[in-house]
């Protein structure tokens, strides 16, 4: 029975409130049912455009081809997808490429509609010359007709954009100190007076150097409500600071529309289209100060200071906890509601001793075999590999065929002394094709035990490394790894200060207190490797950066 993996994807918003998904969930699980195939995965990539093709490199479906790539699917595998736009509307020749290299590993294409297909190796090599047309006509159709939508929302675009100019009102969306008044060719906008008076105090408060969480500190202190809306469309309870930067950076303050094409600016300027709410002194003094404090703070990201950025969250109010420094030595996580004054109070957590005690509980977990995978050297290794079992395939066949004649004919000195030589030659083919195997399993990321421990104390050295530029990419790399592995981290108040992780589905869990002391641990997983070991490599690590300060 061949083994199935389902892939469904949908590129907008508007596709996720409709029936998208659930008809493309529909389609291939009919398909795997008819055809008597076994599920062994659902691949989503939900809200990815098949106009950039960035699904096939990333996102889940392009972790399926590294997974090809590195021989875990085993030939003879189904991706089935309900359309082959599903795949890309990208260049045929792009597309085409993708499917190729995915069949060339022995992994079937399946397409549900508009007529079951299955695309082999053989169908996209021109064996088939009836599934190769469909293919390309069925991908021409799909770029046809989104470059026909496109056409159509560029033209509308266009005479928004000529009517905007002449100082038309083309959309009722407007910045949410304004409104917009009237129908038809009457339309205007018309300033909100208490929003106005608070965006002037918001650009007061920069120009005076308080950055964008005090003043997101100050408006919620003064229990002033925003206007903005939340991640779920819903009218928001307290002032956040990235609002209050868009504010601070947002031309319609000074009456000016800046057109975006896709998200991009296009360049433009339209002036006057909206009324001007602050004058130019101020505006002009209020970013000054911005800009002046652009680069003293932020969450540098780029350096991973916090292994566990967005997944610790407060157990009081469920915002994130976000990491500081005090004293340019001390790290603690603070809820974002109490940075904000937004009526939480849940701060006080050491970060530093949390990131020790948790890395040595699962950096083990996280750096698995995948974190240490070589694609790039994968492939090539498979195909050495394939030539040396079919090289030791032939040489065992002829010599089983000349043991034969020898055993037919004893006096065959000639054929006994080449069945001689020919054992040696066998062995050292079998060595080497020993020898590509290890290979393989160690650029797969498969080693013992042993090298595996010894590999993740390697990284857990690097992350606390001297050197900045060997340090932050291993505590990139190690903060996506981590990210893979955790459910949940939440810092709990009472009885006193605790940080709860789980992982595993909730089947492996950990309480610390704030020294970083493990009070209570359950593991409901049955593999050994998820066990506590008596001294994690992180705890070498950690042991190891305190004797260099030392030393220092």
């Amino acid at each position: 029975m061949a083994v199935a993996y389902r892939y469904h994807r949908f590129s907008s918003k508007a596709q996720d409130r409709g029936s998208s998904l659930e008809r493309q969930q529909q389609a291939t699980a009919s398909l795997c049912r008819e055809m008597g195939w076994e599920v062994a995965g659902t691949l989503e990539d939900l809200g990815r455009s098949a106009w950039k093709g960035d699904h096939l490199r990333a996102g889940n479906l392009g972790q399926f081809k590294a997974r090809v790539d590195a021989g875990e699917i085993p030939p003879g595998s189904v991706l089935v997808v309900e359309n082959i736009d599903r795949l890309s509307r990208e260049n045929v020749k792009k597309a085409r490429r993708w499917i190729e290299e995915v069949t060339e590993a022995g992994i079937k294409v399946a397409v549900c509609s508009p007529s079951p297909k299955v695309f082999d190796e053989a169908s996209l090599s021109g064996d088939n010359i009836i599934d190769l047309l469909t293919y390309l006509l069925e991908a021409k159709r799909a770029r046809e007709e989104s470059d026909r939508k496109s056409v159509l929302l560029q033209g509308m675009w266009t005479r928004h954009l000529a009517g905007a100019r002449d100082g038309r009102i083309f959309t009722a969306r407007c910045p949410g100190w304004l409104s917009v008044v009237g129908t038809g060719a009457d339309r205007r906008f018309e300033a909100i007076p208490e929003h106005v008076e608070i965006v002037r105090q918001i650009y007061e408060w920069s120009a005076e150097g308080f950055g964008a969480y005090a003043i997101c500190e100050k408006l919620n202190q003064l229990g002033i409500k925003p206007w903005g809306k939340n991640f779920y469309k819903h009218p928001a309870t307290y002032w956040r600071h990235r609002y209050v930067r868009d504010v601070l950076l947002s031309p319609a303050v000074e009456g000016e529309y800046h057109p975006r094409s896709k998200g991009v600016p296009t360049g433009e300027r339209i002036e006057n289209y909206y009324p001007r709410v602050v004058d130019a002194d101020l505006v002009a003094r209020a970013r000054s100060k911005l800009l002046d404090r652009r680069g003293t703070g932020g969450a540098n990201r780029g350096q991973a200071r916090n292994l566990f950025a967005g997944k610790v969250k407060c157990g009081h109010c469920g915002n994130n906890m976000v990491r500081t420094v005090q004293r340019q030595r001390f790290q603690y996580l603070i809820c974002q509601g109490a940075v904000t004054k937004s009526g939480c109070t849940n701060r006080g957590y050491r970060y530093d001793y949390f990131e020790k005690a948790a890395l040595n509980e699962i950096l083990h977990l996280a750096l698995d075999d995948k974190f240490f995978q070589r694609p790039d050297e994968t492939k090539p290794l498979l195909a050495a590999l394939a030539d040396a079992n079919k090289a030791i395939e032939n040489k065992e066949a002829e010599q089983h065929r000349l043991l034969g004649f020898v055993m037919r004919s004893p006096d065959a000195t000639e054929a006994e002394a080449l069945l001689n030589s020919m054992r040696p030659e066998l062995l050292a083919m079998k060595k080497q094709r020993d020898e590509l195997q290890r290979e393989l399993d160690k650029a797969r990321g498969s080693v013992s035990a042993e090298e595996h421990r010894q590999r993740v104390l390697a990284v857990s050295h690097a992350i606390y490394a001297d050197e900045a530029d060997v340090r932050d990419a291993a505590r990139r790399r190690v903060r996506e790894a981590i990210a893979s592995v955790l459910d949940s981290v939440v810092c709990e108040a009472k009885p006193d200060k605790r940080i709860q992780m789980s992982l595993a589905a909730g089947r492996v869990a950990y309480q610390f207190d704030n020294r970083g002391s493990i009070i209570q641990s359950f593991n409901l997983h049955n593999r050994p490797d998820l066990q506590r070991g008596s001294k994690g490599v992180g705890e070498e690590a950690w042991e190891s950066v305190k004797r260099r300060g030392k030393a220092a």
